[in-house]
């Protein structure tokens, strides 16, 4: 009995090391090359660091085309897109510069920009800044009542002034010829100076109502320790003589 154990254990050692031999051989017949895969998560426009990849072989015959090769060849790069763990890093995945942020990026999800042109009276040397936060006065005109004014949207923040850029994307100071930098170029368009406003989805279409409904638009500046909606009343010359006990005298008949 103990002849036929000592037989099955030799048995079994030998199958494993005639496998293990095959498998080095099966290895050794694949043509490898080596890739550089991210080691972990990479979001986009990340600058790659020595810690951030991983150099490991990989059968030729399945490396994708452009597989950066080398770590030297990725360092100091930065991402076009996101990387994910393991992933192969493909030269067209880098950039040497980062790019520019572009206004999309600027943009929390959820949230849309739409311009409204500028109010007669806040045409001139007043501006708003990114980040005010104001509310979008509407007087409508009315058949019978007269105009009617109310308050549609509050609390709406200012993401744009005019047609200047956020400073986060203005572009980079040009650099005058004795090597000093000039003044920040500003962007701006010809006509009038809209403002943009960072809504959600619904109110954007509200935005584009008040826009489009032939009344006037005017803003009020709200503190930026206010995030209350409040209740208004709309307001018509009916209300006002409620209000304030206003009366509008009649044209008196005028005799032949």
């Amino acid at each position: 009995m103990v002849l036929g154990v000592l037989m099955a254990g030799g048995a079994s050692l030998l199958v494993l090391g005639i496998s293990r031999e095959a498998s080095q051989v099966s290895k050794a017949s694949v043509p490898q090359v080596y890739v550089v895969m991210a080691a972990r998560e990479l979001p986009d426009q990340t600058q790659i660091i020595a810690e951030a990849i991983a150099v490991r072989p990989f059968p030729a015959e399945f490396a994708p085309q452009g597989a950066v090769a080398s770590a030297e060849q990725a360092i100091g790069k930065y991402t076009v897109g996101p990387l994910y763990k393991d992933q192969i890093i493909l030269a067209g995945q880098l950039a040497s510069v980062r790019r520019a942020p572009t206004l999309s990026d600027l943009l929390r999800p959820g949230k849309v920009v739409i311009w409204l042109p500028m109010p007669d009276l806040l045409s001139g040397q007043i501006g708003f800044r990114q980040g005010d936060k104001v509310d979008i006065l509407l007087t409508i005109p009315g058949a019978e009542t007269g105009p009617t004014t109310q308050t549609t949207l509050q609390n709406v923040e200012v993401f744009a002034f005019g047609t200047e850029l956020p400073a986060e994307i203005q572009p980079a100071p040009a650099a005058k010829p004795d090597g000093a930098q000039a003044a920040p170029a500003q962007v701006r368009a010809s006509g009038s100076r809209p403002l943009g406003f960072l809504v959600d989805h619904q109110d954007a279409i509200i935005i584009k109502f008040i826009k489009d409904s032939g009344g006037t638009i005017d803003l009020a500046l709200r503190s930026s320790e206010e995030e209350r909606i409040v209740r208004t009343d709309p307001i018509n010359m009916e209300g006002i003589q409620e209000r304030f006990r206003f009366r509008v005298p009649t044209t008196a008949a005028v005799r032949p």
